[in-house]
């Protein structure tokens, strides 16, 4: 088991632990004293209120943290529902992806050494700790009116106050755990956040992520040699921008920077350079070197990733592996079925790149195999957009 499987794991185990010791000690005591036939629908709306609340809470947090740690905000995600800034400064209102247990708060730092995001950190846990506060003083007005017979209904306070607080401890036991779970957490940014290599290369991120999405010039960007996963990231802009220059060597050397350090970056960031790499690889080499350098350093449970497609890289691989090194087309096609999906969800910022590097492992796949039936992309996409 990896590191990171292991800690989320913990985490969801730990979120489990929180709603059933609340359930079965503190909210079944409360309902079974209380002569309402709505304590089961009370439950259940304070649940899903408790999530809607502690949601806004969180990425409420984020964005006020952002603007007082002089970052300039031009998107804003919760649960789906998304505020965006386009190049003229116009917010457009739709809903989008995010990457996030609730939501996103996309920034871009006015200043990479002054911008400060210690209050993007923090102002989510100030924010649960007013909730916490909000929540006993309901729970103790709650008592006094039920002990005073004056407004025995008031029950229901008790349970939307307790179920909101232990939804909010479940969401804020994961956001700040300290490890990269199947999401990045503040906990996990708030320890390497702590290095000053890695403040520095979270600012230049975000900026060049920022100036990729608005179509600006973007500043010119350094290649790390010590590896976090902040500067692995910013390597991983640098490659993208040899990608576009069709320089795909100067690209994997830099990926390699990552794969070299392995041990010091989490599993997410070391599986994103490895299919990377083995993308360019397979797309760049003839065959029986492909071949070579897949069997020989790519092993099974990074295998196992490639195979459930998380991103654009990964499809890349999946399709030159099935496509050039075994030669199926069933294989193929099944990626290619879900291609439209993948590419859908690449950032703005790398869009045109992989898009681009798409078509190339498509064109050596035909080249290979003239005869092939393959899924074509664009219908699926025109399909996708049209369901």
């Amino acid at each position: 088991m990896k590191r990171n499987d292991f800690a989320t794991y913990i985490v969801y185990l730990g979120m489990i632990a929180i709603a059933l010791l609340v359930g079965f000690l503190v909210v079944r005591p409360i309902l079974s004293n209380w002569s309402s036939d709505y304590g089961l629908l009370t439950v259940i709306l304070s649940v899903l209120g408790g999530a809607i609340l502690n949601s806004v809470l969180l990425e409420l947090g984020h964005l006020l943290g952002a603007k007082a740690g002089h970052y300039n905000v031009y998107g804003w995600t919760v649960l789906g529902l998304s505020f965006k800034k386009d190049a003229n400064g116009k917010t457009k209102v739709g809903f989008s992806n995010f990457e996030g247990l609730t939501g996103e708060t996309k920034m871009a730092p006015k200043d990479i050494e002054k911008a400060t995001s210690s209050g993007v950190i923090l102002l989510p846990l100030v924010l649960f700790l007013v909730e916490v506060v909000g929540g006993m003083v309901m729970i103790a007005f709650s008592d006094r009116m039920v002990n005073r017979d004056a407004m025995a209904d008031a029950v229901w306070m008790k349970v939307v106050a307790v179920v909101v607080m232990a939804v909010g401890g479940m969401i804020f036991l994961y956001n700040y755990f300290p490890a990269h779970l199947d999401s990045v957490t503040d906990g996990y940014r708030m320890v390497l956040l702590s290095k000053p290599i890695n403040k520095e290369a979270y600012n230049r991120h975000l900026l060049n992520e920022y100036c990729s999405t608005m179509g600006l010039p973007v500043p010119p960007i350094p290649t790390y040699d010590d590896v976090t996963d902040y500067t692995a990231a910013v390597n991983m802009d640098k490659v993208y921008q040899c990608l576009a220059a069709g320089k795909y060597g100067d690209a994997i050397l830099i990926v390699q920077k990552t794969l070299d350090t392995e041990e010091r970056v989490s599993e997410t960031t070391a599986n994103e350079a490895m299919a990377m790499k083995l993308s360019l690889v397979l797309l760049t080499t003839r065959r029986d070197g492909g071949l070579t350098y897949y069997e020989e350093n790519v092993e099974n449970p990074q295998r196992k990733y490639l195979a459930t497609l998380p991103d654009a890289p990964a499809l890349r691989s999946y399709l030159l592996v099935a496509g050039v090194l075994e030669g199926s087309e069933t294989e193929t096609n099944y990626a290619l079925e879900r291609a439209p999906k993948i590419m859908k969800n690449v950032p703005e910022s790398r869009k045109v790149i992989e898009e681009k590097l798409l078509g190339l492992t498509l064109q050596r796949i035909k080249t290979l195999h003239p005869t092939w039936k393959l899924v074509n992309v664009e219908e699926k996409k025109e399909e996708k957009a049209a369901e």
